[in-house]
């Protein structure tokens, strides 16, 4: 393959990848964008982690991988730690609300019917930025019990 050849296929992935995140992004209501941005918790070496990544599709899911991981250890710990703090019937409740929530994310989340590696991509992010945002809002709901 001719290095012309490779750069103009590389532009084209890096094109596609940004547009999905663009078309995840427009997927979900403005309101729920900003909601999200408002209370998701982040850690700054994911940012840093995707910066560094230049846009290498291998390296970016590493870097999502390792989030979600985070994220996902963040938000069954919180959860564990409310369901203790709650009598039964709340905590019943809070159990059935999470099966809901983990159905909603998953649908919001969905990459499409046959998507590509720019899908699975914003996908991936949608479920750490959505995971990231469960465990903010458990974490100030077990915050209020105490």
């Amino acid at each position: 393959m001719k290095r012309s050849d490779f750069s103009a296929l590389l532009f084209i992935a890096l094109a596609c990848v940004c547009a999905s995140a663009c078309i995840a992004d427009a997927r979900t209501p403005a309101h729920a964008r900003a909601k999200t941005a408002d209370t998701a918790t982040l850690r700054p070496q994911y940012q840093h982690c995707l910066d560094a990544s230049s846009g290498v599709t291998p390296t970016m899911q590493d870097c999502i991988d390792t989030e979600y991981a985070y994220q996902d250890r963040r938000l069954n710990q919180v959860y564990r730690r409310l369901i203790a703090s709650l009598p039964k019937a709340e905590a019943a409740r809070l159990r059935e609300r999470q099966r809901a929530w983990i159905g909603q994310r998953d649908r919001d989340c969905d990459p499409g019917a046959a998507p590509g590696q720019g899908q699975l991509l914003g996908a991936d992010g949608c479920r750490v930025r959505k995971t990231a945002e469960r465990a903010t809002q458990l974490q100030a709901q077990l915050d209020r019990t105490r």
